[in-house]
């Protein structure tokens, strides 16, 4: 299936609009950009209701109540919900990277406890924000030294992280709609190919990558599970899979789209989602095992961009996504 909405809005800024607008022209509605090319903010009508969007910074998904979703965004409070509900969750941490605010909250999660704890930890760590999007600040801790590198940095833009231990697993994303799995897929990680002269740091500097992304981190590791450095030459046609986040944005894939999901992933992505009060969510899990039988939820996005449905050219994923999206609007 491909794009069926008028010419122009094939090229709206807002991919979440160009989809909107896939979904209304087969519904028959009208679609109208509110911001000209931008598409950030565009309406829907049927006729006789209307409903309006907001896409990037906000979020175009009627069918999630703020409640739910706020719980969803904020991936310290995701988790012990999940926690709660009984659904598996990857353990963490979560400490204050920031002294804002410490008269509003108990001690023990002070900046200085987050380097007391760094200091003793097992490493590697997986460290990232509680609030944030796309892999942002989502990396791989080796030691403490880089640890108060790391909470530096990204104190400048965020005021809490979620420290976890460092999982090599399968990951799988299982989307959810009206508590059905509706699609999945496996979640790849960046990777390069080396060409025998250049080094990993060069070779990952010349992949293709989102604007506004932060640069991939040069550490890898090839087939044989040895870990190559930034300053390392790849050998011809080895392939280095990067360490970090696994998210489109920041330069993973995706093995394919699957109607559905298997039965394990998909009972527990619907947990999830039932757990946080979720009619859409992105679930994202590992697969301990590699086998099904022992996955842990990593999180759950109540805002996910569906950009790779568009790459692998289900656009009848996307009019059913965009289908419920109006029934929940327009009302």
């Amino acid at each position: 299936m491909a794009f069926s909405g008028k010419p122009e809005h094939q090229t709206l800024k807002s991919a979440q609009a160009r989809y909107a607008a896939h979904a209304a022209a087969a519904c028959g509605y009208a679609f109208r950009s509110l911001d000209g090319v931008d598409g950030y903010l565009f309406e829907v009508s049927d006729g006789a209701r209307r409903a309006t969007f907001a896409a990037g910074a906000g979020t175009p998904y009627a069918l999630n109540d703020a409640r739910a979703a706020s719980l969803a965004r904020d991936k310290a409070f995701c988790a012990e919900v999940l926690r709660q509900a009984g659904v598996p969750v990857l353990p963490g941490r979560m400490f204050f990277v920031a002294t804002r605010w410490t008269d509003m909250r108990t001690p023990g999660r002070e900046p200085s406890d987050a380097l007391a704890y760094a200091a003793t930890a097992e490493y590697p760590l997986f460290c990232k924000p509680i609030a944030a999007s796309n892999g942002l600040y989502a990396e791989v801790i080796e030691s403490a030294e880089d640890f108060a590198d790391y909470m530096a940095r990204v104190s400048r833009e965020h005021f809490a992280i979620l420290i976890q231990p460092f999982v090599r697993a399968p990951e799988h994303r299982v989307f959810v709609l009206n508590g059905k799995a509706l699609f999945s897929y496996r979640k790849l990680l960046p990777q390069v190919i080396g060409d025998g002269r250049r080094t990993l740091r060069d070779r990952v500097a010349a992949l293709p990558r989102e604007a506004e992304t932060p640069p991939l981190k040069p550490r890898g590791r090839d087939a044989r599970g040895r870990l190559v450095a930034a300053k390392d030459v790849v050998a011809l046609d080895d392939v280095v899979v990067l360490e970090g986040p696994a998210n489109r944005a920041a330069g993973g894939g995706a093995d394919g789209v699957r109607d559905g999901a298997p039965d394990q992933l998909a009972q527990i992505a619907i947990a999830a989602a039932e757990a946080l009060g979720l009619s859409l969510a992105a679930v994202d899990l590992f697969d301990l095992s590699s086998d099904g039988a022992d996955l842990a939820v990593i999180e759950v996005n109540s805002n996910p961009m569906i950009a790779t449905l568009e790459d692998q050219g289900r656009w009848d994923l996307i009019q059913t996504i965009w289908r419920a999206n109006f029934d929940a609007a327009l009302k």
